[in-house]
């Protein structure tokens, strides 16, 4: 079974209609009753974890009883051990964008070919930086640069692109090392990439 890749471009947390299409892709992509939501904030300071935690603890439980589902939503921890552990027993892994976080370097510390396994079967999910860092390279626009993600997905990614300088972004990426896909996410949009 393969790893189904949810990819978001960011402004999940705005109560919208395109947003409640994402939880719903989400959740429905799942093929069983009860859901286990594992939600990874390592882009984002600690500081903010508990807050962004509460408000997507919420809107997978208001879309778990619309899509007839019991979702249980968990908090991710640096902890290794229990990262991993978390994973393994997960059905959704739903990694929230942020900046100023530690989300490449803890996916790195798994191990890219490990967090493969791991992930395999199971729904994966990147909002902003979330889906930036699954990707080869994106589009940095905290740097105006481009940067490289994990490299899970061989793509090269923008995110937000609802913004008027698309163009010359995507110029950015299409000259970047190597010719692969580009793959253009705007702010409440998403693509799924089973």
């Amino acid at each position: 079974m393969n790893t189904r890749v949810i990819l978001h471009g960011g402004n999940a947390d705005n109560g919208s209609e395109k947003n409640s299409q994402f939880f719903t892709e989400i959740l429905n992509g799942v093929d069983k009753h009860e859901v286990r939501v594992l939600c990874v904030y390592f882009a984002r300071p600690e500081g903010r974890w508990e807050e962004s935690y509460a408000t997507d603890e919420s809107a997978f439980k208001v879309h778990g009883i619309e899509a007839g589902k019991d979702v249980e939503t968990i908090l991710a921890t640096y902890d290794m051990d229990e990262l991993i552990k978390e994973i393994t027993k997960a059905d959704v892994i739903f990694i929230n964008g942020g900046y100023k976080g530690h989300l490449k370097s803890t996916l790195l510390s798994i191990g890219i070919e490990k967090f493969k396994e791991i992930v395999q079967g199971k729904t994966l999910v990147g909002i902003s930086a979330g889906a930036n860092i699954l990707s080869k390279y994106y589009f940095s626009m905290a740097s105006g640069g481009i940067r490289e993600g994990i490299g899970l997905l061989k793509i090269k990614l923008l995110t937000h692109s609802n913004d008027g300088n698309a163009s010359d972004k995507l110029k950015m990426l299409k000259e970047y090392k190597e010719d692969i896909p580009i793959e253009i996410v705007a702010e409440e949009e998403f693509i799924v990439i089973e």
